[in-house]
Formats: structure tokens, C-alpha cells, sequence
């Protein structure tokens, strides 16, 4: 009875007890949210396929490739210099002279000696006129009559010396006279006959010859006083002048400086390391100091066979742009295309990894938001960016961000950077 009474007091307390204990338990919810940490966040990117150059920056200058110095090759006065700096000139313009008078005396000269030689092969050309044949046969003539007369003489005063009516010196002069007046006669008969034939081939040949002389020394006096003549030898912008007129120019002194303002180029020296990579025709950007926040695209126009051996790098040259006014000197930046994939896998490189074993590996973002890690090869890197040429296909999705902590097969809450930015 006692222990009824008991039960009964404690029933009530019992029963409370037992609504309170469900309160008190935790729900299936409760427990699995305990169980499971939250999704580690991750940045993911789309693989871009797109062209990737890797560019190299370089500086070069703006020169001209056609330029010359001009220098006095004789001593003497100004005479002529009416430019100054930045005058333009065309090519056979006169641009300086010399005054020397005595070059020019020298070429009147050899001009006069040059008309008496071909004067003289004109009349040996000519042949022998009629009026000088006609005077040698009338001193052939009177050539016979004193050689005759002189004979006669010596046989007269040899009698005369034999009869003692004359002494021997006598019959010494009467031959004396003889034998001169037989050589005159031979002569003017040999020269008459020289008349009568003409010049001969070497006479006419040596004649030639002196004419040609004559015409080499006439060549040599104007090209002595064309020295004294200086003209452009192109289209040329005069870039300095080191003498005015008046002044005295002195053989191999700079006078003037030209150069051509269709032939400047961008010259700029590669690297050694790179000159294997690089060709005519290669792709090349150009940036000036003097059109800051501009580029052109360019070419290379022209690389140098030879690596200068102090810098080790090779001087090449880039076409500049038509459309632009440069000067010689201007500083030029430049971006040398050493590397191309027309066709290229790309992510940031901030999306890889660096594995112990010297392997590269990428998170790739698969269905239910697993990351997975690839190993991936590189084939280009620039400026931030990767092109990949394994372990990837065109479509992934590439962890970028947050997964410096991740593991293989891990679920992850992805982000999408491009949702993020806007």
C-alpha cells in the first residue's frame, strides 16, 4: 500500500522527465552539421583558347641607315655654303666649293694641249697636200743640179791638184762638198717619196696615242678641279654643319653630315639567348618617349650576321612606322616577339603548382564540385599567363584561387571570377 502511495507521488515527475528528454536531444540535422565543415571556397576560370606570344622588351633608337659624313679632299677657302641644319637637298645639288683657280687654269690648259694633238692626227689623217709634194720634188731638183755642179767641181780640182796649179786642201773641201750636196739630194728624194706614200700606220699610231694622252690629262685636271665642287650624293637632310663659308677646309676634316629621311629605321640589339628565336619579318611593337600611350606594330626588317663580342647580343633593326615624322635619335620601346602559338590552352599562372617531384599540377573542377589535380605540361609562358599543352581540353574549369590547401577529390563551393568582377 505504502509503495502504491510512492508511485503515485512519483508519476507526475516521472512523466515530466520523459517530455522534456526529446527537448534535450539533438536533432539528426544538428548532429550532421557538426559532422561536416563548410565547403572550402575556390575561384575557378574557364580555359581561354586563344593565340599566346611571349614578348620580350627591349629599347633601341630611331637612326638612318643611309648617312654620310662629307669631308674635304683638297686645302682651300669656302667659296659656297649657303645651308644650315635641317635644309633639305636633292640628289647632283651643289653643296659646297671649294675656291682653288688654279685647277681650273690647270683643265684650260690641258684642254688647249688636247685640240694641237687632235689637230695634228687630223692632218696625218688627212694625207700630204699637193703643194708641199710639189715643193719636195723642186728641192729634189735643185738637190741634182749642186750635187752635179759639186762633181764636176771635184774632177776640175783634181786635175788642177794634179798639176800642181792647186794645193791638196783644195780637193779635201771639193769632196767635203760633194759628199754633202749626193746626202741632200738622197734626202729630199727619201722625203719626197714619204710625201708621195702618205703617213705610215705608226706614225698615225703614235699620233693616236699622244691624242689619248692628251685626253687623259685633259680627265685628270677636271677631276682635280671638280674636287673643289662638293654635291649631294642622295636625297639628304642636312643633319650638322661643321664650316661656314669662308672658312678654310683642310683635306679629310669634316665639312657637312647628311642623311637620307627615307632611311631610318629602329635599331635595337637581342640578346643572345634569343637570337636563335628571332627572324626577318618577326613580329615587333614599338612605344616612344615622344608618343607616350601609343604602340604600332612593326617588323624586323634587317638582323646583322655578326654578335658583338663585348655585349654578346645582335644588332637588328625594326621598320618604323610610314605614318610618323621621327628624327634620328629619338629613344624607341620595344616588344620582340620570340615566341608563338597560334593555337593555345591558357590560364593564369596563378592557377599552378609546383610539386616536389619537379611536375607542374593544376585543380580542375569536375561534376559535383570535386577538384581534381592534373598534372599538366607547359608550353609558353608570358606575362602572367600559361598555355598548356597536357593534362587539359578546351571547356574545363580551372581553380585559380583558394586552392594552395586543397586535396584530390575534395568538394568545393567554386566562384566564378567573371561573376565576381561585375
Amino acid at each position: 500500500m505504502r509503495e502504491n502511495i510512492y508511485f503515485s507521488a512519483c508519476l507526475p515527475a516521472i512523466l515530466l522527465l520523459l517530455m522534456l528528454l526529446p527537448a534535450c536531444k539533438p536533432s539528426k540535422d544538428a548532429q550532421t552539421a557538426k559532422k561536416e565543415p563548410p565547403l572550402p571556397p575556390v575561384r575557378v576560370l574557364p580555359l581561354r583558347q586563344e593565340a599566346l606570344t611571349r614578348w620580350l622588351p627591349l629599347t633601341g633608337s630611331v637612326v638612318a641607315s643611309n648617312a654620310v659624313r662629307i669631308s674635304a679632299s683638297i686645302e682651300g677657302p669656302l667659296a659656297f655654303c649657303p645651308f644650315r641644319e635641317g635644309s633639305l637637298v636633292k640628289m647632283g645639288d651643289k653643296i659646297l666649293e671649294i675656291d682653288r683657280p688654279i685647277y681650273r687654269r690647270e683643265v684650260e690648259a690641258a684642254e688647249a694641249a688636247l685640240l694641237v694633238a687632235q689637230a695634228r692626227l687630223a692632218d696625218l689623217r688627212a694625207g700630204t697636200r699637193l703643194e708641199e709634194i710639189a715643193q719636195a720634188q723642186e728641192m729634189v731638183t735643185q738637190l741634182s743640179e749642186n750635187t752635179r755642179f759639186a762633181e764636176n767641181d771635184l774632177q776640175r780640182i783634181e786635175r788642177m791638184v794634179g798639176s800642181g796649179s792647186l794645193p791638196g786642201e783644195a780637193l779635201e773641201k771639193a769632196q767635203v762638198a760633194f759628199v754633202k750636196s749626193r746626202s741632200d739630194l738622197q734626202s729630199a728624194r727619201e722625203r719626197l717619196q714619204m710625201l708621195s706614200r702618205g703617213p705610215t700606220e705608226t706614225a698615225l699610231a703614235i699620233q693616236e696615242a699622244l691624242v689619248k694622252e692628251a685626253a687623259a690629262k685633259v680627265e685628270k685636271a677636271r677631276a682635280t678641279a671638280n674636287e673643289c665642287i662638293i654635291r649631294a650624293p642622295f636625297d639628304a637632310i642636312i643633319s650638322a654643319l661643321h664650316v661656314r663659308c669662308g672658312d678654310l677646309a683642310v683635306a679629310k676634316t669634316p665639312l657637312m653630315d647628311l642623311y637620307d629621311p627615307q632611311s631610318l629605321t629602329i635599331r635595337f640589339s637581342i640578346p643572345e639567348k634569343y637570337v636563335m628565336h628571332c627572324r626577318e619579318g618577326g613580329r615587333v611593337r614599338l612605344v616612344f618617349d615622344a608618343l607616350p600611350g601609343q604602340e604600332y606594330d612593326s617588323r624586323i626588317s634587317l638582323i646583322y650576321p655578326q654578335l658583338d663580342p663585348g655585349s654578346r647580343t645582335l644588332l637588328a633593326e625594326a621598320l618604323p612606322p610610314a605614318e610618323l615624322n621621327l628624327s634620328p635619335g629619338m629613344f624607341a620601346r620595344l616588344q620582340l616577339a620570340v615566341a608563338e602559338l597560334p593555337e593555345a590552352l591558357i590560364v593564369p599562372d596563378a592557377a599552378l603548382l609546383s610539386m616536389p617531384d619537379g611536375s607542374t599540377r593544376i585543380y580542375v573542377l569536375e561534376k559535383e564540385n570535386v577538384a581534381r589535380l592534373r598534372k599538366v605540361g607547359i608550353a609558353l609562358e608570358n606575362n602572367g599567363e600559361v598555355a598548356l599543352n597536357s593534362g587539359v581540353k578546351p571547356g574545363d574549369q580551372v581553380i585559380v584561387r583558394g586552392h594552395e590547401l586543397l586535396k584530390d577529390g575534395m568538394r568545393v563551393k567554386p566562384q566564378n571570377l567573371e561573376n565576381e568582377q561585375r
